[in-house]
């Protein structure tokens, strides 16, 4: 009796062998080898192109530049409005006069204490004392028992302000600097191993290697993260692969077309993740 046909592989699924023992496979013609990926150079298509922007390492730091980015504009954002409440509050808030009480909890009068302390005021507000906590924007000393003029918001005697004029808005965004260079070294690294990788795909030498373990990575949620060892069993090192979630988790004993540096395991990866 003929043996009825072998199902074909899912076209989604990479080219594998099935494989059970404790050794690795002798890979023989009577075998059906899936085609090796072509040889270097190879061209930089579409899909290649493509997978250099979402292999996980890059994306991690893809993810760190959007995050970044993110936290300049909300810092960027919270200093503009709090710069314009600034000016209204100068503009249209109610002048008082107010006292410090205390600075540090200090209430000893006339004790001096550096620009930025916390301090206690108080002043009169339609005939009831009110005392605010707060720092004066003042550079000079600040002395408890002295007078400083506030402006305050008559719907919210809380808030208030020492200024006389704004704080100049290019002043307010300093700190947020720091965010620029911390976005260019996360953009730079993305770039670097994004052309590592495609100098991987089109340069270096592909070989079979066998699946040895699949398993999840909080590194990357969207991928299988594969172990294998050279299909020869001549190399005992474990090199760790990820290929795209779209394809069936490979089992161990299956063997998948790798491709990587020489003397390089870090560099490999999964040659029909590419294709």
């Amino acid at each position: 009796m003929t043996p009825p046909p072998r199902k074909p592989d899912s076209p989604r699924r990479p080219p594998t062998i099935p494989y059970a023992g404790a050794t690795p496979p002798v890979f023989a013609a009577s075998v059906g080898i899936p085609p090796a990926p072509p040889p270097p150079p190879r061209p930089l298509t579409a899909s290649a192109q493509r997978r250099g922007w979402t292999d996980p390492i890059v994306r991690f730091w893809i993810l760190a530049s959007v995050a970044l980015v993110g936290i300049g504009g909300w810092f960027v954002t919270e200093q503009v409005i709090a710069s314009r409440s600034e000016a209204w509050l100068i503009a249209n808030g109610a002048p008082v006069t107010a006292t410090v009480i205390s600075v540090g909890g200090d209430a000893r009068v006339g004790k001096k204490s550096p620009p930025g302390s916390p301090c206690t005021l108080k002043f009169d507000w339609n005939g009831q004392t009110i005392n605010v906590d707060g720092t004066l924007a003042s550079n000079d000393f600040v002395t408890t028992g002295e007078t400083v003029l506030l402006h305050i918001d008559p719907n919210d005697t809380s808030v208030w302000t020492d200024r006389s004029a704004p704080e100049p808005l290019g002043r307010r965004l300093i700190a947020g600097a720091v965010v620029i260079p911390a976005v260019l070294i996360t953009v730079a690294a993305a770039m670097m191993l994004r052309r590592r990788l495609l100098g991987v795909w089109r340069d270096a030498e592909a070989a079979l290697y066998t699946v040895v373990q699949t398993r999840y990575s909080a590194l990357a949620p969207l991928s299988h993260t594969v172990l294998c060892v050279v299909g020869t069993g001549r190399d005992p090192t474990i090199v760790t692969v990820y290929l795209p979630a779209r394809f069936p988790r490979p089992k161990p004993g299956e063997v998948l077309w790798l491709i990587r540096r020489s003397g390089k395991a870090k560099s490999a990866i999964a040659a029909c993740a590419f294709e």
